[in-house]
């Protein structure tokens, strides 16, 4: 290896290509973690069922007419056409996994004809720590954050769609991990 001075390249070019070089290996991921989403959907695998919680909506909002008890509902449905179970909390609870789906509506209004929102949606599940205790929690396994978005005051329709897309993409990669529980569209024969 030649030292730097007798390489004939200006100091700043040498740091330069090392510091590309440094971040180009920084940045090249690594083979043994699975990305977040992967780990996120697997944690889903074998699930038997689980509850829908829809936090309780702005009041303002559900006067607007996007009732929390309607959105749970919708949400619940849309579940079971898509063949995951749907439990009672009681039932849950005496899953081993106990999970919960959870939807959180955040809205505020600007007070000049719209809301600003956030939509969250995230599973729930009871895990197990490792180690000597190795006692039992309830921690969020998947999830789908949402960023900020803008509705009109007379659009609240717009805020439950965006809910559904997102319980979408939970349905779409339950029925990844667990495809035996997808439900087929063709009419079974006798």
């Amino acid at each position: 290896m030649l030292p730097l001075g007798k390489t004939g390249l200006p100091v700043t070019t040498v740091f330069l290509i090392v510091s590309t070089i440094s971040v180009i290996i920084a940045s090249t991921p690594s083979h043994a973690e699975p990305p977040a989403e992967v780990s996120e959907r697997e944690s889903l695998r074998g699930l038997v069922g689980m509850e829908v919680l829809v936090e309780h909506l702005n009041i303002e909002i559900e006067e607007l007419g996007l009732q929390t008890v309607n959105l749970q509902s919708d949400i619940r449905l849309r579940l079971q056409k898509a063949g995951i179970k749907v439990l009672t909390e009681r039932e849950r609870l005496a899953t081993p996994t106990a999970a919960l789906l959870g939807v959180r509506v955040d809205a505020l209004h600007d007070r000049i004809g719209r809301y600003f929102y956030s939509i969250n949606l995230f599973l729930t599940q009871r895990v197990r720590l490792e180690g000597t205790g190795a006692s039992e929690l309830s921690a969020v396994t998947w999830m789908k954050m949402g960023g900020i978005g803008t509705v009109a005051d007379d659009n609240v329709k717009h805020l439950e769609d965006q809910v559904l897309r997102k319980v979408d993409q939970f349905i779409k990669d339950y029925l990844a991990v667990n495809p035996d529980k997808r439900v087929s569209d063709q009419p079974k024969s006798p």
